[in-house]
């Protein structure tokens, strides 16, 4: 091999060990919650040293924030938020909630949910990151979509486009997500599509009446 090239074999094997460490956590966090999980028994899981998790990601919380960060890739739920027709903008806004209710379903989002709030108090940093690749981003789009119905004329409330963002979500998430939350029930939308589209319905009665 020529001295001036590298030998491509050395980052590979570090984005291997990162992704070792981050799949073996993603699973044991999730069977177990952050606290019940050691260095140690991470590291026989990846099958790698305490040296190389130190390395790469500082402590456990490091490797949390790191898992955190990339399951927020999750709520980025491709919204549009310009839809040219107002049959578009009314389907737009029934289908974010739609897909926003599905992943809520799912048994991953739940213990995800689940785990923040548990290690919330010890670390409102990792608690902070969460909700601004998650919630926040979606409640930054859902308050984009919502200014733009206003500003075509499709949503003629006197109320924020951000509030009524915040009202839409408070709806669609409800006692059912609080319910799953503590344990009470297993999947808290029996039909997302419906839901959404109920609350929808409800939030903007005058508008849709009007139709």
């Amino acid at each position: 091999m020529s001295q001036n090239l590298k030998d491509p074999r050395g980052p590979v094997s570090r984005l291997d060990t990162e992704q070792r460490i981050l799949e073996a956590a993603r699973r044991l966090f999730m069977e177990r919650g952050f606290s019940a999980v050691s260095g140690d028994l991470l590291c026989k899981e990846a099958r790698t040293s305490k040296t190389s998790l130190y390395k790469y990601f500082g402590d456990m919380v490091g490797v949390l924030t790191a898992v955190v960060s990339q399951e927020g890739d999750l709520f980025d739920l491709k919204i549009d938020t310009s839809p040219d027709t107002e049959e578009a903008f009314w389907a737009a806004l029934t289908g974010y909630g739609t897909r926003l209710l599905t992943l809520l379903n799912s048994p991953f989002c739940i213990q995800l949910d689940r785990m923040i709030h548990e290690e919330s108090r010890g670390n409102p940093e990792l608690a902070q990151g969460f909700y601004d690749s998650a919630y926040g981003k979606g409640h930054d789009d859902l308050t984009h979509l919502i200014a733009h119905g206003q500003a075509k004329g499709f949503v003629s409330q006197d109320v924020s486009a951000e509030d009524l963002a915040d009202h839409l979500v408070c709806m669609w998430e409800g006692l059912r997500w609080v319910r799953t939350r503590l344990r009470l029930t297993d999947t808290p939308y029996e039909s997302p599509q419906d839901w959404s589209a109920h609350c929808v319905n409800v939030l903007f009665s005058a508008e849709l009446q009007a139709d």
